[in-house]
């Protein structure tokens, strides 16, 4: 039997976010010996959507900084910031990922650093096969990670509605183009997960939960202010603790099982050793995405089987900005299909979103693109529910000259 234990260190933060990120990385082991002269390393944040840092919804600019820094002084061959916006936010000249990590902050950082980034989704890309895949025989990863000896993942703590959580191990699907996260999400997405890591899986992980995020990801309504960061050599451990933090259990989170199985670490609570700050005093448990909608949303009924994140995405925006012009109620009755459509669906009011779910087009009112545009889907739901559309994007442009101020206050 099995008694190796992994290490996961827990650190709630003071003041100083870089002393916290440094204790963390020492509790766990430490990179010493997994970094030297010679190394190539690469450091993903979770950078998936044009966002600022502290909001909850990206790795905080403090953290990837304080992980840089340390990286450093180790003096390797090479650094890079590495990440692939998600699907949805991976438009050139739209919204994409250098756009993101400008928001962010991470761009700046790593020009203070001297350290350069890369948009890994317009890197080049090679194709390369899965040893005994779940579900994907073979998967394009960006040529800077293949590229890379070690890999730092540096996500942020949050809840997500299709995995449970997302934590060290989904953030890696940055590493795939956009076409390759979608193919992740009709697959499979637990089980693509554990394909992914397969043949990227991160040497180490720091999470940064300053901020965290439950939900779905609404700013300010679902931040999460915990304080904590943590580190660890296993990313499955790691994931597995933090899980646990945001009182998830483990056995819920499936691609936590598939990797463990896989031999990619160690998810079992009672093989992992939490050291720093105990679990149980930190513990908080977040609110899941579909608790949320049916609590903000109680009238309408989301049929998402297999959806990605560019459609997800852009329908909760559409939520946010109805829910701002305060016609909530006009969404009753209405039924909402994202990703693959269902065999058999009859309704009086839907309306169906994506390339994925085209089959259903004529019976219902359908939204193409993959994914759709968030106007085009605003303009759909509120036909079908008889709401006021001007009233809405009036309601949408206010949150963003609000969101915009609060930007340009902070940068002063």
């Amino acid at each position: 039997m099995n008694t190796k234990k992994s290490v996961v260190s827990v650190v709630k933060v003071g003041q100083d976010v870089e002393a916290a990120v440094r204790e963390a990385i020492q509790m766990a082991g430490g990179l010493e010996d997994l970094i030297s002269s010679k190394s190539r390393v690469l450091i993903k944040p979770n950078i998936a959507s044009r966002d600022r840092s502290g909001t909850g919804k990206v790795t905080d600019a403090r953290v990837t900084e304080a992980v840089t820094k340390i990286v450093q002084r180790q003096k390797p061959a090479r650094i890079v910031i590495g990440e692939g916006s998600a699907v949805g936010f991976d438009f050139p000249d739209l919204q994409d990922t250098m756009m993101a990590l400008e928001e962010s902050g991470t761009k700046a950082v790593a020009e203070k650093l001297g350290v350069p980034v890369v948009d890994l989704n317009r890197d080049s890309h090679r194709e390369v096969e899965v040893p005994g895949a779940l579900v994907m025989k073979t998967v394009k990863i960006a040529r800077t990670v293949l590229e890379s000896d070690v890999i730092v993942s540096v996500p942020v703590m949050k809840t997500h509605i299709r995995s449970a959580v997302t934590l060290s191990l989904k953030n890696m699907k940055g590493v795939m183009p956009g076409g390759e996260k979608r193919k992740s999400h009709h697959l499979g997405l637990e089980l693509a997960i554990a394909d992914l890591n397969s043949v990227v899986k991160p040497h180490f992980a720091v999470v940064d939960g300053l901020v965290g995020m439950e939900g779905l990801w609404e700013y300010p309504d679902d931040c999460v202010r915990m304080g904590v960061v943590g580190a660890s050599r296993d990313p499955v451990a790691l994931d597995s603790v933090f899980a646990r933090v945001m009182g998830v259990e483990v056995r819920e989170v499936m691609h936590l099982q598939y990797c463990q199985s896989r031999g990619l670490g160690i998810a079992d609570p009672e093989r992992i050793d939490a050291v720093g700050a105990p679990v149980a005093e930190i513990r908080h448990p977040f609110r899941r995405a579909f608790e949320v909608v049916k609590s903000r949303y109680p009238g309408l009924a989301i049929l998402g089987e297999k959806a990605c994140t560019g459609c997800t995405n852009e329908f909760i925006s559409t939520l946010i900005y109805i829910r701002l012009a305060q016609q909530v109620d006009r969404l009753n009755g209405l039924t909402v299909v994202l990703g693959e459509a269902p065999e058999a669906f009859s309704g009086e009011k839907a309306v169906v979103i994506g390339k994925c779910a085209r089959k259903l087009e004529g019976r219902f009112p359908f939204v193409p693109g993959c994914p759709p545009r968030v106007d085009e889907i605003t303009q759909k739901v509120c036909e079908a529910c008889e709401i006021d559309v001007q009233l809405v994007f009036q309601k949408r442009e206010e949150l963003h000259r609000a969101i915009s101020g609060k930007i340009m206050k902070n940068s002063v």
